[in-house]
Order: C-alpha cells, then sequence, then structure tokens
C-alpha cells in the first residue's frame, strides 16, 4: 500500500520511529484491520483501547500518531464496507523482496493479533474462514523461505499477498460488524 486516507507507509513509518512506539507501522496498520475485520463496533472509537493495548501496551498514543491511525482505520472501515478490500501498509514494490516478505509475515502475525482480540468464537465460523485463518497463521511462517531475489520467488510473495487480502475481506464479510442499511452507518469521527 502506497498510500491510504493521504498516509503513505513512510510518513507512518517515520511518525512511529520519531515517537519511539514499541510497534511498527505495518504492525499497527494490520491490528486495525484484524480488529475491524473481528467483529469490533464500528463505532469510531471502540478500536482504539485494543489498539492501545496491542501496539503501545494500554498507554494512549500521541495525538499525532492518533490522527493518522485514525485516517487508517477510517480508510479500512469505508474500503471493506464497499467491497473494496484492505491493501497491506506494506514496503514498495521496489524494497528488496526479504524485506517485503518480512513485511507481510508482520502484517500476518499483527493482523491474527487484532482480529483475535475481537473475535473470540472462531469455532462457530465457516469452516472457509478458519482455513483462511489457518493460511494467514501459516504465512506467519513464510519468513526465510523466499529471501531470493528471483521471479518465482517474487511471484510466490504476491500469491500471498493476494490471499491475505482476500483473507481479510473474507473475515471482515463473515465477523466484521456491518449495518443493515446505509442509514445505519457508522460516524468515523
Amino acid at each position: 500500500m502506497k498510500e491510504a486516507n493521504g498516509v503513505s507507509y513512510e510518513a507512518l513509518v517515520a511518525l512511529f520511529e520519531q515517537h519511539d512506539l514499541m510497534a511498527s507501522a505495518v504492525e499497527a496498520h494490520a491490528v486495525v484491520c484484524g480488529l475491524v475485520c473481528g467483529g469490533c463496533s464500528l463505532d469510531g472509537k471502540t478500536w482504539v483501547p485494543h489498539l492501545n493495548d496491542l501496539i503501545n501496551d494500554g498507554f494512549g498514543l500521541p495525538a499525532p500518531v492518533r490522527q493518522m491511525m485514525t485516517a487508517l482505520y477510517e480508510e479500512v472501515v469505508a474500503r471493506l464496507m464497499a467491497s473494496k478490500g484492505v491493501e497491506l501498509l506494506l514496503p514498495s514494490d521496489e524494497a528488496p523482496l526479504d524485506e517485503r516478505i518480512d513485511a507481510l509475515v508482520e502484517w500476518s502475525q499483527a493482523f491474527l493479533a487484532g482480529f483475535g482480540v475481537v473475535q473470540q468464537e472462531l469455532g462457530k465460523a465457516s469452516e472457509e474462514l478458519q482455513e483462511m485463518i489457518r493460511d494467514i497463521a501459516n504465512i506467519t511462517q513464510v519468513s526465510g523461505e523466499l529471501d531470493q531475489e528471483d521471479e518465482e520467488n517474487e511471484a510466490a510473495f504476491l500469491v500471498l499477498y493476494e490471499h491475505v487480502k482476500l483473507g481479510v475481506m473474507m473475515a471482515f464479510e463473515e465477523c466484521g460488524k456491518r449495518p443493515a442499511t446505509p442509514s445505519q452507518a457508522p460516524t468515523l469521527h
């Protein structure tokens, strides 16, 4: 993902480094996606304490970080509600393959953490979603297997990337809270 709601990967990374946060920008975006897809209320507020717990040991985020994360949250909700899916916040295609793979692994782990915080009944989910969550968990084990820069590994990375995106959409469709009518759309401010 190069940019979401005016937030670029590079800007978020710089902001997280500037504020010395424990989590990475990749993890923060993935946690937000996991919370939304796991069924966290889309009231624009419920996700914040979970995010603080998962990326900053329960402490509130500095105002500039909170603002940027709110913009990302709004983008995630809007895209998922419109059935457009979510672009994962990862290094650009020009970054070395091993860096992109490590970021995808990190993103997948953080997505599962956010998803698991609010989705306590995965056993009641469809078999397809349970399998997809297992697939995303398996992606967290990929790291060293695709390090070499070649076309085959690049293609494998793209397949994994698209599979995770599909899993995010599937999780939202099944577990995310969707308003019944457009007039009941969540307030995002």
